[in-house]
């Protein structure tokens, strides 16, 4: 049968039981800039030309075009 009581981390517990962390905060990162050209380049493998729905309907055999609805 399964223990009734709640564990440690589902408890709700008070504000002064919580351990915050201390310590340096959060450190911004430098910026960067970058050539649009570079980053053109980076991403060129991910553009795809998609073909347009009359270009994939002209690719099947026999095909016709959507009537409608």
């Amino acid at each position: 049968m399964e223990d009734s009581t709640l564990s440690r981390e589902s408890k709700l517990r008070l504000l002064a039981e919580i351990d915050f962390p201390t310590g340096p905060g959060p450190v911004s990162h430098p910026v960067r800039f970058y050539d649009p050209r570079d980053v053109e380049a980076h991403f060129s493998a991910l553009k795809a030309k998609r073909p347009s729905a009359e270009e994939r309907w002209a690719q099947k055999c026999d095909a016709e075009p959507f009537p409608g609805v």
